[in-house]
């Protein structure tokens, strides 16, 4: 936390620092997600150039600074893959949702830094419709609406088994769960 405010603070080295810290997990996550290692460099620019014009908006209620950082990073990774076409590598089936939570080649980095086998547990621990959804979105990158085409039920229900999710999974990770 106090490095997110030294860098709010304009301090070059604080974001050295950060980027120290979690380069490496930040990187995983784009591969994981745009899927080629010039990708996850892009994203990687990407979240650190957004965490030098966002620290101010950083709350510690909110979540931990790796919190913060990862999901600047997800969304960092979907929008590379939308705006560079990259679908294809993205394309999952509703039947693949679950294999995408143990799903262990590049992200098996990313999952050890993130306290991965706490994670794992908890959302293996959701009721199937709530994990699926969960998998598709966070590990799969696609958005809600796109969840909702491929399998076919309302963008409404989507919403809610995520939110549901999501609310379960907070409860069994407690405060700064994968910290």
């Amino acid at each position: 936390m106090a490095l997110v405010a030294r860098i709010a603070a304009q301090d070059a080295r604080a974001l050295g620092e950060l980027y120290d810290a979690y380069g490496r997990v930040v990187f995983g996550v784009g591969f994981r997600i745009a899927g080629s290692p010039e990708a996850a460099e892009e994203v990687a620019q990407d979240v650190f150039q957004a965490v030098w014009r966002q620290a101010r908006s950083y709350r510690a209620e909110r979540g931990s600074v790796r919190t913060w950082l990862l999901a600047i990073a997800r969304n960092a990774a979907i929008d590379w893959g939308r705006t560079h076409g990259r679908r294809s590598n993205r394309e999952y089936s509703l039947d693949a949702a679950p294999g995408l939570v143990a799903e262990v080649q590049v992200e098996e980095r990313v999952i050890a830094s993130l306290r991965a086998e706490r994670i794992r547990v908890a959302v293996r621990m959701l009721p199937t419709e709530q994990r699926d959804v969960v998998a598709l979105a966070f590990w799969g990158g696609l958005s809600q609406t796109e969840i909702a085409a491929r399998a076919g039920i309302p963008l409404g229900t989507v919403k809610s088994r995520i939110r549901l999710g999501m609310e379960k999974l907070r409860e069994r990770l407690g405060p700064g769960g994968e910290e």
